[in-house]
């Protein structure tokens, strides 16, 4: 029996779907019970972030499959699609948020960002700027689209050396990641293992059998959270997430898919949103809880909750989706040996998507 990796590098994968709404929902979480007063552990919100890097470079490993087997050019496709996937929407927020003068988090005062703090955030390096987020989610952009200069590279490493070849990867970017760094700027180096985890997960479960139960996978994401928290609680938060990436590599070839639609159904709305929901839910915990702080429960927590599913959806379908589409069909349209000019070829590309 094939592992599900190659039987859905072409579909959808309930369990990843699972493991992207636990993040989301994570780092949701988290920050509402930050804007309530409470004070929850920082491995909730971390946790989930560190469950997207894995998340991000695994199916990324599958996106580049597909793309090889188009025969299209496999490293400029990949840079242009994952352009118009993550930019559009980031850069959107950004100029809503320096527009309309919205704060960095629900508690946070409004304080205007620079220009260099703007252009950080527009491109998203804010790390190679030394310049805030103006969200606080945003922070963790900046690593993902660094990490995608090397992903190509090492799925191309993955195909020539297998699994093993890419442990070693993530070996040598563990060793790396623990000697002396530049802070800041550099940071990327704390997160590579994470990254390189979900690529190591990809290759491993490769012509694997899948033999444990779908239960474990929900029971071990929690197990390598524990293993996380744990650590973080014994500072040592940086190892800690790289185990626990580990491990979510090695759960993600064993555990078979989930069965049961009423879990897949929920788990792909969500994931399918996500990154919508990472954008803007500050906003709408900010709109419901601090904004209308005064007004009666009923429209606190109707605006809440409106805002918090309706912005991820209108975004998506207004920007994220039709992006990712143009996206596909740019690339589509400058594939080596093209003829005509590129106006001509987005429209033959358009007619055959």
């Amino acid at each position: 029996m094939l592992h599900f990796v190659e039987l859905h590098a072409k579909s959808e994968s309930a369990n990843l779907d699972f493991l992207r709404s636990a993040a989301v929902l994570s780092v949701y979480g988290s920050h509402l019970a930050l804007t309530l007063g409470a004070h929850p552990p920082d491995a909730i919100g971390t946790f989930g972030v560190l469950i997207f890097f894995f998340h991000t470079s695994l199916v990324l490993m599958m996106s580049l499959e597909r793309t090889e087997q188009t025969s299209r050019p496999l490293i400029r496709t990949f840079y242009i699609r994952r352009a118009f996937r993550i930019y559009p929407l980031s850069v959107a927020c950004v100029a809503v948020i320096a527009a309309c003068h919205l704060p960095r988090g629900p508690m946070w005062p409004w304080s205007p960002p620079g220009i260099a703090a703007i252009l950080g955030n527009l491109l998203l390096c804010m790390n190679l700027f030394l310049q805030d987020p103006v969200t606080l989610v945003l922070w963790s952009l900046p690593y993902e689209v660094q990490m995608y200069a090397a992903l190509p590279f090492c799925y191309l490493a993955g195909k020539r050396f297998g699994w093993r070849g890419v442990f070693g990867l993530w070996c040598l970017a563990a060793v790396v990641g623990i000697l002396p760094h530049m802070p800041g700027r550099f940071d990327i180096v704390k997160y590579a293992p994470c990254f390189m985890a979900g690529v190591f997960g990809y290759f491993f479960a490769k012509g694997r059998a899948a033999r444990l139960a779908w239960l474990w996978w929900p029971l071990g994401i929690g197990a390598c959270g524990a293993l996380f928290a744990g650590l973080a609680s014994l500072g040592s938060a940086t190892a800690g997430s790289w185990a626990m990436c580990l491990g979510l590599g090695f759960l993600f070839a064993l555990v078979r898919e989930i069965p049961f639609r009423w879990i897949a159904t929920p788990c792909k709305v969500i994931a399918r949103y996500s990154y919508g929901i990472y954008l803007t839910h500050l906003y709408a915990q900010w709109a419901g809880l601090v904004v209308l702080k005064h007004a009666p429960a009923v429209y606190r927590w109707g605006t809440l909750a409106a805002l918090s599913f309706g912005l991820p959806v209108v975004a998506y379908h207004l920007l994220e989706d039709p992006m990712i589409r143009l996206g596909g069909r740019v690339a589509k349209a400058l594939r080596a040996g093209s003829g005509g000019g590129i106006g001509a070829r987005l429209v033959s590309a358009n007619r055959t998507e």
